[in-house]
């Protein structure tokens, strides 16, 4: 009993949870939206169109560099924006959160503004980390076109 009353509890969590879509590389070297607005618990989709991007989480100072314990796609290529690929990232807090593409080749994705926040602030707005990764600050300077298989799931470190 006690195991099914706890249960019931936590059905309006998972049923408040919203499912917020973004789309990766759909109109250029972009993340469309550019920021969402997320609470814990909401999961973002992400909808990869062609040709090779990824998902990967960083910081607001280095934009272009993966953060530690971050969360990441892996690079993910595409050969058809009519079947794009979906990955999935739980919120898990309402703190900010930043990614960026780290695909450089043809040529660096983030470097040419290739970013994406989650809950930016008033003082760590997405355009100042826009800004920062096209500065160039933190590029990494590796890629590659390995792929994962399918859809994935991960969950954020906010």
């Amino acid at each position: 009993m006690k195991f099914s009353l706890a249960l019931a509890a936590l059905l309006p969590l998972a049923a408040s949870a919203a499912d917020i879509a973004v789309s990766v590389g759909k109109s250029g070297l972009t993340f469309d939206p550019t920021s969402v607005k997320a609470a814990a618990g909401d999961v973002i989709t992400f909808s990869f169109f062609p040709k090779n991007h990824t998902v990967t989480q960083s910081t607001f100072d280095k934009p272009c560099e993966p953060s530690a314990n971050g969360a990441s796609s892996g690079f993910t290529p595409v050969a058809s924006a009519d079947t794009p690929t979906l990955w999935k990232w739980t919120v898990v807090d309402t703190n900010p959160a930043w990614f960026y593409c780290a695909q450089t080749a043809p040529a660096n994705h983030c470097t040419s503004g290739m970013v994406f926040a989650v809950n930016p602030t008033a003082d760590k707005t997405v355009a100042a980390f826009t800004e920062k990764a096209k500065s160039g600050n933190g590029t990494t300077t590796s890629s590659t076109t390995a792929a994962p298989s399918g859809s994935s799931t991960a969950t954020g470190y906010g």
